[in-house]
């Protein structure tokens, strides 16, 4: 008996490692068979997009020879779109369906100015309309450049070009704020009191111009728009009192066998990353503050100040943080919103010349402070100023003492002649302090002044030139 059972606990051990085993097979066994489906899958997938796509381009490619087939059908002075400059008989976008397939199609013409009979840039050659470009644009899907077919062929005029009559020449310049030309900028222009209308979509070359010759004649009817992306837009607008302001820049002119010659200014966007902060660098959430500034896009007709093209109010989070994105660069105020009764506001840091401002410079991004000092918060704020202009005194030196405390601090003036006390987190004693500030060119300037306890005390000294 006793061999039996000890014969059948070897068997059932040895069924249970076998079951055992056999389970850890199986899982093995369908990992691998699952990595090897989902490789395949992927494989089949990647190969079947591709296929799509070469079907799709082969489509692209003939709509696009398509196309140049019919512009070569029709006679030279109907080279054009019927909405473009020049004008003509195209179609500038086309919604067209080949084998199942959709595709979009873009066509601009515009004049090409060879530099064999001199160009208009050089002042050469007055009649820059040598012959016609026509780019045939085709695109599928979301028109990637994986997704798009270009083709591109000129036409020329048998015998002398010539500006057509009651025509001009618009020529675009898109430049950074340093001069220099912006290449592949989108220039667009649209005129709806000219017949037939304009509306034309076109891009700068490697100098930032684009010309129109065979602009239809027209006063301050051209609307143009600049864009490019990573950079910011700019435009024209219609002039006062169409609009509000005087703009910088008033819709475009064009004078019957002249050159209008139009320049806007495109930069690289900014960001700016506002926090709210104590004087001691705590991190304060959810202050509400308006900003405005950026481009200058005209001027106030009562008092000639600059009208920017950015004003918001914003709140910054619960980390006293705030990113405004895709910024113009230029000049920009920073100011408490009104509710904000709590705080007294301090400074920007870093600290411009003008208190609350920010002066943004092109394809940066700008980390600045906003210090705040709490109103309930027992410390003391000393301005010094020039006696003779009142202008705040920088760099001054001001020292807060009090004997009985042995208190003795001394802090130098901001930028706009401010010294906040205490130094550190710790709220200052209710008592009298003695105040001496010392300045470069001044004479010195002795006082007291009065902590009450729990509040932001002010006091501002007038220092006499020396």
């Amino acid at each position: 008996m006793s061999s039996l059972r000890v014969t059948s606990s070897i068997s059932q051990s040895l069924s249970l490692r076998r079951r055992g085993f056999t389970l850890i097979e199986a899982l093995m066994f369908l990992f691998i068979f699952s990595v090897i489906t989902m490789a395949f899958y992927q494989t089949w997938v990647l190969a079947t997009n591709h296929i799509v796509n070469v079907k799709n381009r082969l489509g692209a490619v003939a709509v696009a020879n398509q196309q140049l087939e019919i512009v070569r059908s029709i006679i030279f002075d109907d080279i054009g779109t019927t909405t473009g400059i020049p004008v003509g008989t195209l179609v500038e976008n086309q919604a067209m369906t080949v084998n199942t397939a959709a595709y979009n199609v873009h066509t601009l013409v515009q004049f090409v100015d060879d530099a064999t009979d001199g160009t208009l840039g050089a002042g050469t050659d007055l009649a820059p309309n040598d012959y016609k470009q026509v780019t045939i644009t085709v695109t599928w899907g979301g028109g990637s450049d994986s997704e798009k077919v270009v083709a591109t062929s000129l036409f020329s005029l048998d015998g002398v070009e010539s500006v057509a009559a009651g025509t001009g020449i618009l020529s675009v310049n898109v430049l950074d704020t340093a001069g220099l030309g912006v290449a592949n900028a989108s220039v667009h222009i649209v005129n709806g009191s000219v017949a037939p209308a304009v509306d034309i979509t076109a891009s700068t070359d490697a100098n930032g111009n684009v010309s129109f010759p065979g602009a239809p004649a027209s006063v301050q009817g051209y609307e143009i728009t600049v864009s490019k992306s990573g950079y910011y837009a700019n435009a024209t607008y219609d002039p006062y009192p169409t609009s509000a302001f005087n703009p910088v820049n008033i819709h475009s002119t064009v004078v019957a066998g002249s050159l209008t010659a139009t320049s806007l200014v495109s930069d690289e966007t900014s960001t700016i990353e506002l926090r709210s902060e104590d004087p001691f660098g705590a991190d304060i959430a959810d202050i509400d503050f308006d900003i405005t500034g950026g481009l200058v896009i005209g001027n106030d007709p009562g008092d000639g100040s600059p009208i920017y093209d950015y004003t918001q109010s914003l709140t910054t989070d619960g980390s006293g943080e705030e990113s405004i994105d895709d910024r113009s660069t230029g000049e920009y105020t920073v100011t408490l919103d009104a509710g904000e009764a709590n705080y007294r506001y301090l400074r920007l840091v870093p600290e411009e010349a003008t208190f609350g401002t920010i002066n943004l410079p092109p394809g940066t991004t700008e980390t600045i402070t906003m210090v705040l000092a709490d109103e309930s918060f027992s410390s003391a704020l000393i301005t010094a100023i020039n006696a003779t202009d009142g202008q705040p005194i920088a760099g001054a030196t001001v020292r807060l003492s009090n004997t009985t405390l042995a208190y003795d601090t001394t802090v130098t003036t901001d930028t706009y002649g401010q010294a906040f006390f205490h130094t550190s987190n710790t709220p200052l004693v209710a008592e009298t302090y003695d105040v001496e500030i010392t300045a470069s060119g001044f004479t010195t300037e002795t006082g007291n002044l009065s902590v009450a306890g729990n509040k932001l005390e002010e006091k501002q000294f007038s220092l006499n030139p020396s």
